[in-house]
């Protein structure tokens, strides 16, 4: 049984609150509710009636689940909008019953935190701090920011559970009234209150993006203004340490701007650029305050205090600009075994050092564990650990990866398992890459199914041991052999090696000499690949069965026999006559042919290109298990989409950390022609493959999925083709990528490529590279050198 190694990250359950435009009571009740849960600080609160920004936020926050507020009918319908986000629970709220017998949240809250941390350190740490719990008047200007920095919890009533009493119990805090008008204390913000304590022991995860905006400082804003209290609410969500000030009440923030600048100046006084070590002020934009005086009134307050300004508009919440971090409690590793349960792949493993009370007490309760795998399913293409982040196929991942359909979310790079508080172990089966390919066509609209060719050309890397033992296939000569002889056409060792390390006809520069550095198999490293050691790999993969042709005396026909079958008394297959063939075999070489797949039919169906493509895009494209692959597949469009009926040659899928998008390659691969195939060119790629194409890349979610289109041919393009390729590009997008073998055969993509065009730099290690490279090669006046 193997090992391999799991990293676990144990995290909170990440709800939306959603609220209809307006509603203020909602925003409070949001507020409340976050308050009491152990990680609640991070929990977004999206305005339901804002659909563009509202849909964006679910997505930016890669929330696990929704949950509405108050009683606009637009909140409540809102969660059907994202069926994917699944209510884990047997009730829908989030607390039940009357904490008689247990507590009633139904994930992780603020008792579990404080019976965990009550008698560790870190807890004297934070009571030394002094802890402060402070009351306020409802009808105060500034109340609601005093709710979002200083915290309130939900009533008794409410949540059954009187959260104040277990912090007052707990902590010993000073209790504090602030009046309506007065001037804030300089230290109203820098004690831990209600708020502080929902985020405790809670870290960004190293994998986050942090490429966009994070630098703490002021947010600018009405207090009376729901659209103001939401977003600065969210940006604290996102992590981003921001204070809100409302202009109008500017006096009364005089003492307490002073001190949160210095402390915020000292978070930032070890970033590596100076630019990365100013104060940033944040603002919404909207027509009104966008203008130049609108600007400078919103500016004006803070100047000499911030060196940055941030704009918060709609697309502000689209990834590129706030990117909110995983919040974890810390990573665990563990030891996971690989196993075979019903002929799946399944691998178990303890959940180990879990950084939250387990007592039955809490029972109830519901979290996160983010897991990822370091190991294992080595040698197995056919499965992944890695599923892409596409929050649309959770169903799907948690039907096929552990059973429950409700108990796993998609994250970036990483697999979230909804466990229970009490569980002790946890298992899951890699996913089929096949399966995930099918589903993913069946969001653009097509089902999916291995065509003929691609079952061929799968058999084949089967045969090999895998798409990266395919690099026989570089060599010009290989694919000679295989084009040479008919599946029952035998012939002999010297025969195939004088073609494999013979000239290329077609191309007399081409030769076996650029090739004897390349590793099919392992071999000392001072010696050269050799033909003979070529052949021999092929014949051990089962590409060419031996055997010898005897000739029957009765019928006078010659016919090849395997060696399997070989003995010195045979029967004749063509007419059934025993005979002794002892002088035959003694004088007899032994001969060869084309066994496997490759005995199917004379091209295998262009199976050579495709496996030659994916075994260039497995070596340059990241290495095992970062890339997934399909052989062909046939597309055929379900009902109420018009979209063609049509075959892909292959498909590549490479995941990317959010908030980048799952790249998919999908291909047309041609030989060197010479065939004709339903009145078409075998080798030649027209409009209505190129059509097919487009309309199959087009059809997938774009949301979720950056594709590109390409186009393999072991043969130079003609111009015809390089016209039609060009429509598949814009002004704005590079998505079509060509090769030919100059680009196939060698190590890297462009080691000759480079050698012809000055314009091209590097190896080629990217799609974008790729992608480039063709405009550059095809699209433009490209400079040779």
């Amino acid at each position: 049984m193997e090992s391999i190694r799991v990293d676990i990250c144990y995290r909170p359950l990440r709800i939306a609150w959603a609220i209809g435009a307006g509603d203020i009571q909602g925003f409070r009740a949001a507020a409340r509710m976050s308050n009491a849960l152990w990680g609640g600080r991070f929990n977004p609160i999206i305005i339901v009636d804002q659909q563009e920004q509202a849909e964006a936020l679910v997505n930016l926050f890669r929330v696990d689940m929704i949950f509405p507020i108050g009683d606009s009918e637009a909140a409540r319908s809102f969660p059907g909008r994202f069926p994917h986000l699944i209510n884990p629970f047997f009730r829908d709220p989030i607390f039940v019953g009357n904490a008689q017998y247990c507590n009633p949240s139904q994930v992780l809250d603020m008792q579990n935190a404080l019976a965990y941390l009550l008698h560790k350190p870190a807890w004297e740490f934070i009571k030394k701090r002094e802890v402060r719990l402070y009351r306020w008047k409802p009808d105060d200007p500034l109340a609601d920011i005093f709710l979002m920095h200083l915290g309130e919890y939900p009533s008794v009533a409410e949540v059954s559970i009187d959260y104040r009493e277990i912090v007052r119990s707990a902590a010993e805090p000073i209790e504090l009234d602030i009046d309506s008008g007065s001037k804030l204390p300089a230290d109203t913000f820098e004690h831990p209150s209600i708020s502080y304590l929902s985020r405790l022991m809670l870290q960004p995860h190293y994998s986050a993006s942090r490429a966009g905006w994070d630098s703490p400082g002021f947010y600018s804003g009405d207090a009376r203004n729901l659209d103001d209290l939401v977003t600065c609410w969210n940006l604290r969500a996102a992590d981003i340490p921001v204070l809100f000030v409302d202009p109008n009440h500017f006096g009364r923030y005089e003492d307490t701007i002073a001190e949160w600048d210095k402390t915020m100046r000292q978070m930032v006084s070890g970033r590596r650029f100076d630019s990365e070590r100013g104060l940033a002020l944040w603002a919404r934009v909207d027509d009104a305050s966008n203008t130049q005086d609108g600007l400078d009134k919103v500016v004006k307050p803070f100047q000499g205090r911030t060196s940055l300004m941030c704009r918060i508009t709609t697309d502000s919440w689209k990834g590129t600009s706030v990117c909110p971090p995983m919040m974890h409690f810390g990573e665990v590793s563990t030891l996971g075994m690989v196993g075979t349960e019903f002929g799946r792949p399944t691998i178990s493993f303890a959940l180990e050092k879990k950084p939250f009370n387990g007592d039955p007490w809490f029972h109830m309760q519901t979290l996160v564990a983010s897991v990822s795998f370091i190991g294992g399913l080595y040698g197995d293409e056919q499965h992944t650990l890695v599923p892409p982040f596409v929050p649309e196929l959770n169903e799907f991942y948690a039907r096929e990866m552990v059973f429950r359909y409700d108990k796993l979310r998609s994250e970036p790079g990483r697999i979230g398992l909804l466990i229970g508080i009490s569980d002790t172990a946890a298992s899951l089966n890699p996913l089929s890459v096949d399966n995930l390919i099918e589903r993913i066509f069946n969001l653009g609209g097509f089902s999916s199914k291995p065509s003929e060719g691609g079952l061929i050309a799968r058999q084949l890397i089967a045969q090999l041991g895998g798409v990266d033992r395919a690099r026989a296939f570089k060599i010009p000569g290989v694919r000679r052999l295989l084009k040479s002889y008919s599946p029952t056409a035998p012939f002999t060792k010297n025969s195939a090696l004088q073609l494999i390390g013979g000239r290329e006809p077609d191309n007399p520069a081409a030769s076996f000499e650029n090739h004897e550095n390349l590793y099919i198999e392992p071999r000392p490293g001072d010696t050269k690949l050799t033909p003979a050691a070529v052949f021999a790999f092929l014949v051990e993969k089962g590409l060419f069965r031996i055997g010898a042709e005897l000739t029957c005396p009765n019928c006078r026909l010659p016919s090849w026999i395997a060696l399997d079958a070989l003995k010195q008394q045979v029967v004749c297959e063509l007419c059934g006559h025993e005979f002794d063939a002892t002088r035959q075999l003694i004088d007899e070489k032994w001969q060869y042919r084309r066994s496997g797949v490759l005995g199917k039919e004379r091209n295998a169906q262009g199976a050579i290109p495709v496996v030659l493509t994916l075994q260039q895009f497995e070596f340059n494209l990241g290495g095992p298990h970062e890339g997934m692959y399909s052989t062909s597949l046939d597309l055929t469009p379900k009902a109420g989409f018009d979209l063609p009926k049509c075959e892909v040659d292959f498909v590549w899928l490479i995941p990317r950390p959010y908030p980048e998008r799952t790249v998919v390659m999908i291909g047309e691969c041609k030989d060197q022609g010479g065939d004709r195939k339903k009145g078409r060119d075998s080798g030649t790629i027209d409009d209505k493959d190129i059509e097919n194409l487009r309309q199959a890349a087009d059809a997938l979610p774009n949301k979720r999925f950056q594709t590109f289109i390409v186009l393999a041919k072991l043969c130079p393009f003609t111009a015809d083709e390089i016209a039609i390729a060009k429509t598949l590009n814009n002004r704005y997008r590079r998505r079509v990528i060509m090769l030919t073998a100059r680009e196939l055969e060698p190590l890297h993509f462009f080691d000759r490529t480079k050698l012809e065009f000055k314009d091209i730099n590097g190896y080629g290690h990217s799609v974008e590279d790729l992608a480039n490279a063709a405009a550059t090669m095809y699209f433009k006046d490209a400079q040779p050198s």
